[in-house]
């Protein structure tokens, strides 16, 4: 599925090769990496290693784009993507895109992406407890908390919340 997803300020293009020095970037930034499941400093050759061995019938990773401009701006994405459910991830890596609603567009245009095209019933999100920024939009998009779990990293451990949104929710919200 290569298609270009269009909304009002942004599109959504598939993930590629040369997208990894915006993905590696953003990555290591510390005020987005301390929101990241895995921590580490990200380098191009790791980042090509991941993306030459990724199973894409098992997740989709696409990149929002400033539709003014073409501008890559963050990444979406689908894991786990099996009977009809997945697990979504979002990444406004562009700070000069934060707060102006560029991530809750691009998101929503994934979710319906999701629940159109991909026929998927349920989507998940894990965000870090702490991460209330994340946690409020999901809430304003329609996700809902349904359990709270550690997760540990590197002699760190942190609390995650894994927050559900039905393709009947979204759409009782979002007119298809």
């Amino acid at each position: 599925m290569d298609e270009i997803i269009k909304g009002t300020r942004v599109y959504l293009r598939r993930l590629t090769e040369e997208d990894s020095c915006y993905v590696v970037n953003w990555r290591n930034d510390p005020e987005i990496r301390k929101w990241m499941f895995n921590q580490q400093e990200l380098t191009i050759e790791n980042h090509l290693k991941w993306f030459r061995s990724v199973d894409f019938e098992k997740r989709l990773d696409y990149v929002i784009c400033d539709l003014k401009n073409d501008v890559p701006i963050g990444t979406v994405n689908f894991v786990d993507i099996a009977q009809k459910s997945a697990e979504a991830g979002k990444m406004l890596g562009n700070k000069d895109y934060w707060g102006g609603g560029y991530a809750k567009e691009a998101f929503l245009l994934w979710l319906r992406f999701g629940f159109v095209r991909l026929e998927l019933k349920r989507v998940i999100v894990q965000t870090m407890a702490a991460n209330i920024t994340n946690i409020k939009l999901n809430e304003r998009i329609g996700f809902k908390a349904i359990e709270e779990k550690s997760f540990k990293s590197i002699n760190k451990c942190y609390r995650v919340l894994i927050m559900e949104l039905t393709s009947t929710d979204f759409f009782s919200n979002y007119e298809s």
